[in-house]
C-alpha cells in the first residue's frame, strides 16, 4: 500500500508542478507528456525495469535447467508462468517484477554460471513466493519509480553536459550526481518498504525448510561476492559508472537498492555465520 500511495503522490505532484510553472501550449504537451507518463504507470512498470536493465528474454533453448525450474515453482505455487530475462550487470542479483498478471523474473548473466539445477529451483521459489504472498507488485511500483527518476536525471545531466570539451568535467558531474543520488534512493526504499519486507519474506521461507537450505547453499556461494558489496568497492563502481552509459548507470542504480540476499544470507539463513 506504501509503495502505490508513494506513486500516486509522485505523480500528483509532478501534475500539479506542470500545472503551476507552465501555461498556453506548453501545458497542453506537458498535459499529453504526463497522462502518458500516468499509463505507463500503472500498467508497465515491468516493460520500463526491464528496459533499464537491458534485459533480454532467455529462449527455452539457450537454459533449459532455468526454465524447468521456473515452471516447476511457478505450477507448485500456482501463480502466472513468469517469463524469463537476463542481464548483464555489477553484482550477483536476481529480480522478479510483477505487473497485474505479467510475471518476469530477471537473473544477472554471472549469476546463471554459479547455480547449481537445485539451487535455481530454490531462487525461482524464493522469487515466486513474493508473487503469491502479493508482494512483488509492491517492490516493482517502487523500483520502477527510483529507476525512472534515476534514467531522468541522468540523462538530464547527459544532455547538459555533453557539450563540455572535458571529459574529465563530463565525468566528475555524474560521480557527484550518483554520491548524492544513490543514497537519496535508499532512504526512500527504506522508508516505503524498509527491512520490514525482507523480514516478512524470511517469514513465510521459515516454512519451508527444504527450499531454506538450498538458499543457504547460495548463500555460500555468494558469501566471497558479497565481500566486494563494501561501501569502498561501492565507491568504486560508482566512479565507473561515471563514465559508461546511461543503462549502466540504471543497472548500478537498481542493484545498489537493498535485496533480500543482503538481508537472508547475512542476518537471516546464515545466522550461525
Amino acid at each position: 500500500m506504501r509503495a502505490t500511495l508513494f506513486l500516486l503522490i509522485s505523480l500528483i505532484l509532478f501534475g500539479l508542478f506542470l500545472w503551476v510553472t507552465l501555461s498556453g501550449a506548453l501545458f497542453f504537451v506537458a498535459l499529453f507528456f504526463w497522462l502518458l507518463i500516468v499509463v505507463v504507470s500503472m500498467g508497465y512498470q515491468d516493460a520500463v525495469l526491464l528496459f533499464l536493465l537491458g534485459a533480454r528474454e532467455i529462449r527455452s533453448g539457450d537454459e533449459k535447467v532455468l526454465f524447468e525450474a521456473a515452471s516447476h515453482e511457478a505450477y507448485k505455487l500456482a501463480v502466472p508462468q513468469p517469463k524469463l530475462y537476463f542481464y548483464n550487470g555489477s553484482l550477483e542479483r536476481v529480480f522478479v517484477f510483477q505487473s497485474f498478471q505479467n510475471v518476469s523474473i530477471v537473473v544477472s548473466k554471472s549469476f546463471l554460471e554459479i547455480a547449481a539445477s537445485e539451487e535455481l529451483q530454490a531462487i525461482c521459489f524464493e522469487l515466486l513466493l513474493q508473487v503469491k504472498m502479493g508482494m512483488a507488485p509492491k517492490r516493482t511500483k517502487l523500483l520502477f519509480l527510483l529507476g525512472s527518476t534515476s534514467w531522468v536525471i541522468n540523462s538530464i545531466l547527459g544532455l547538459t553536459t555533453d557539450g563540455l570539451p572535458f571529459r574529465e568535467v563530463r565525468k566528475a558531474s555524474h560521480w557527484f550526481l550518483n554520491f548524492l543520488m544513490f543514497p537519496a534512493m535508499e532512504f526512500i526504499y527504506q522508508v516505503v518498504l524498509g527491512v520490514g519486507y525482507f523480514r516478512r519474506l524470511e517469514g513465510h521461507l521459515s516454512k519451508f525448510p527444504r527450499e531454506q537450505e538450498l538458499l543457504a547453499q547460495v548463500g555460500l556461494r555468494l558469501r566471497r561476492p558479497l565481500f566486494g558489496h563494501s561501501l569502498t568497492s561501492k565507491k568504486l563502481l560508482e566512479l565507473q559508472a561515471a563514465g559508461k552509459s546511461r543503462h549502466y548507470q540504471s543497472i548500478i542504480a537498481l542493484e545498489f537498492l537493498p535485496h533480500e540476499w543482503d538481508y537472508l544470507f547475512r542476518t537471516g539463513l546464515n545466522r550461525a555465520e
